[in-house]
């Protein structure tokens, strides 16, 4: 791993974004297939439907310099791979009315694809009832 990011970021109507930070970002704009699949991707940002109706979730963002690790059976109960055009080589999350954003990771590359595996648990805190973990490699030629 090359660098993390990680803290709490609030639920709106169920849902937060990941998204590149340098882009005007509107949520409206993806096409919906996140109602059939909680983690959807398009150009400079991911929109992410909760699980569960609580409050807020705990987010961790990732950036490794290859494929990471398949995650330990049983720790993680929901796994989705996709990939993500970031703008700026920067990425956070944040509530859909962005008037939080926070988990601030830098990719460490402008203007390129990125593969992303997206992660999600759910815990028993009533408050912070899901937990997030977002990791990040570059997409070679090849891929």
């Amino acid at each position: 791993m090359i660098d993390s990011a990680e803290d709490d970021i609030e639920l709106e109507e169920g849902q937060f974004l990941l998204l590149d930070v340098s882009v005007n970002f509107d949520w409206s704009e993806f096409p919906g297939a996140a109602e059939a699949n909680w983690f959807e991707t398009m150009d400079n940002g991911a929109l992410i439907l909760a699980g569960t109706g609580g409050l807020s979730a705990g987010v961790r963002l990732e950036t490794w310099d290859a494929q990471p690790p398949p995650p330990i059976p049983g720790e993680w109960q929901d796994n989705v791979s996709s990939q993500m055009f970031s703008e700026s080589g920067e990425v956070c999350v944040g509530t859909l009315s962005l008037l939080t954003q926070t988990a601030y990771l830098m990719l460490g590359v402008e203007d390129k694809t990125w593969h992303v595996r997206a992660h999600r648990r759910l815990t028993s805190d009533r408050d912070r009832s899901e937990e997030y973990l977002f990791q990040f490699w570059q997409l070679q030629e090849r891929d």
